[in-house]
C-alpha cells in the first residue's frame, strides 16, 4: 500500500478535472488539442537567445537575465506601450497596472487566495476554463455558475449571467473569449457584468487569455479605469504562442488596493527572467507586423471552411454535429453531437487520427463535445477530410 500524507482533504478528496494529461489512444494524423497559436516564432526570439554569453577573458557577458532573481519593470513598461499603439489606455494605462505572474493561471489561482478559500463562493459561467474550477475546489471555495443553454447553442447571454449574480457571491469570473466555444462577449455586456459587480461590491475577474484573437476594441482592460473591482488577465501561451515560457500579466486599476494585495500572493520571482527578456522581445517582434499580428486572417478562413463543411456534412449524412456559438476570429470551437446518444466524440474523432480536447471535464458539457483547436493553413485540407471520414462514421 502506498503511504499517504497527511494533507489538506479539499485537495486530496478531489478528483481533477484538467484536460492537459487526457490524452485519448491511438495515431493521430492531427492534432487539434491544446491551444497554441500555430504561427512560427519569429526569429529574433531565437537571436536572443543565442545572446546569452558566458564571461569570458574577452567578454563580460551577457547573463544577468538568467544568474538573479527578476526585479525589472521594462516588461510592464513594454506592455503599456504595446496598448497605447492600439489605442488602449493612452493618457492613463503604465506599468504600474501590470502584475506579471508564472502564466495567467498563477494570477488566476492567486486571486482565489485573496479573495475566496474555505466557505467563500465564485460565480463563473459553465463551460469555462477546467484547471480553473480545479483550483477553487482545492481551495476549499465552492463554484457557482450560470450554463450556458444547449437549446440557444450554448451562446453566452449576459442578462442571464446578471441575474444570477448576488451578494452571496465573493468574486466573479468571465472567460472573454470563452474556453472551449471561442466565443467572444461584446464589451458593453462585460460593462453591465461590470457594474453589477461593483453595486455588489465584489472582485471581477475577465480571463482574456485568447483576447489577441478578438479587437483590442473589445477588451475589459478599457474599463479598468471605469471599475476599481475589476482586474483582466492575459496570457503569452495562445496568440503569443509562447506557451513554453511560462508568463502572464493582469491589468487592473491603480486606484484600488487589488493590486498591491495580490502582489503578496503573486510575488515577481513568479515569472522567471529569460521568459521576461523573451516576451519582451516578441512585444518588438510583433510589432513589426502591424495589420496581421496574431495570424487571424488565416484564422479566419480556416474557421470559415470548418464551419461550413460541418453545416454540408449535416445536409449531405444528416449527422447531428454541430458547432457552438463562436466568432470568427478565435481559434478554438466547440464541436457536439445533437442527438447521437452515448458517443464519446473525442474518441469517435481518434478513429480516424484527429485528436482533441474532451468536453466531458468541463461544467454543463459531457462527452458528446469537444473542443477542437485550428491548425495550420496547410493542414485544413487533412482536417477536412477527416472531419468528413468520422461523420460518414457517426
Amino acid at each position: 500500500m502506498p503511504y499517504h500524507i497527511h494533507a489538506n482533504p479539499y485537495i486530496t478528496n478531489y478528483s481533477s478535472k484538467d484536460y492537459a494529461d487526457n490524452k485519448p489512444e491511438g495515431p493521430v494524423k492531427i492534432d487539434c488539442s491544446l491551444g497554441v497559436n500555430a504561427d512560427l516564432l519569429g526569429n529574433c526570439i531565437f537571436s536572443r537567445l543565442h545572446a546569452f554569453q558566458q564571461k569570458t577573458d574577452l567578454h563580460h557577458g551577457n547573463y544577468d537575465d538568467i544568474k538573479f532573481y527578476p526585479h525589472g519593470e521594462s516588461l510592464k513598461e513594454a506592455l503599456a506601450g504595446w496598448y497605447h499603439k492600439h489605442n488602449l489606455g493612452n493618457g492613463w494605462l503604465t506599468g504600474e497596472n501590470f502584475i506579471l505572474g508564472n502564466g495567467s493561471y498563477d494570477i488566476l489561482c492567486g486571486l482565489n487566495l485573496l479573495c475566496l478559500t474555505y466557505g467563500k463562493t465564485v460565480f463563473g459561467h459553465a463551460p469555462q476554463f477546467t484547471a480553473y474550477v480545479d483550483h477553487v475546489h482545492c481551495s476549499g471555495s465552492a463554484y457557482d455558475c450560470y450554463y450556458l443553454d444547449r437549446a440557444q447553442n450554448y451562446r453566452f447571454d449576459a442578462s442571464a449571467y446578471i441575474a444570477q449574480m448576488s451578494a452571496a457571491h465573493d468574486m466573479f469570473i468571465v472567460e472573454n473569449p470563452n474556453n472551449p466555444t471561442g466565443q467572444v462577449i461584446p464589451l458593453e455586456d462585460i460593462r453591465q457584468i461590470a457594474r453589477r459587480a461593483y453595486e455588489l461590491d465584489r472582485v471581477l475577474v475577465i480571463d482574456e487569455a485568447y483576447a489577441e484573437y478578438m479587437p483590442f476594441a473589445n477588451s475589459a482592460i478599457h474599463l479598468v479605469k471605469e471599475f476599481p473591482q475589476l482586474i483582466v488577465t492575459r496570457s503569452f501561451s495562445k496568440g503569443w504562442g509562447m506557451a513554453g515560457v511560462r508568463l502572464g500579466y493582469a491589468v487592473a486599476s491603480s486606484d484600488s488596493d487589488l493590486l498591491p494585495q495580490l502582489k503578496k500572493l503573486v510575488l515577481p520571482f513568479n515569472s522567471n527572467g529569460i521568459a521576461r527578456v523573451l516576451v519582451q522581445t516578441a512585444l518588438q517582434t510583433r510589432l513589426e507586423n502591424e495589420e496581421d499580428p496574431f495570424g487571424i486572417r488565416a484564422v479566419r478562413r480556416s474557421k470559415q471552411e470548418l464551419c461550413a463543411a460541418v453545416q454540408a456534412l449535416q445536409l449531405q449524412y444528416g449527422a447531428p454535429l454541430y458547432v457552438a456559438e463562436t466568432f470568427a476570429d478565435t481559434p478554438i470551437l466547440t464541436l457536439y453531437c445533437g442527438s447521437k446518444a452515448g458517443i464519446h466524440l473525442q474518441r469517435h474523432l481518434m478513429r480516424v487520427g484527429i485528436m482533441t480536447v474532451s468536453c466531458e471535464t468541463y461544467e454543463g458539457l459531457d462527452s458528446s463535445a469537444v473542443r477542437l483547436m485550428l491548425p495550420d493553413r496547410q493542414y485544413m485540407p487533412l482536417l477536412l477530410e477527416l472531419t468528413e471520414q468520422a461523420v460518414r462514421l457517426l
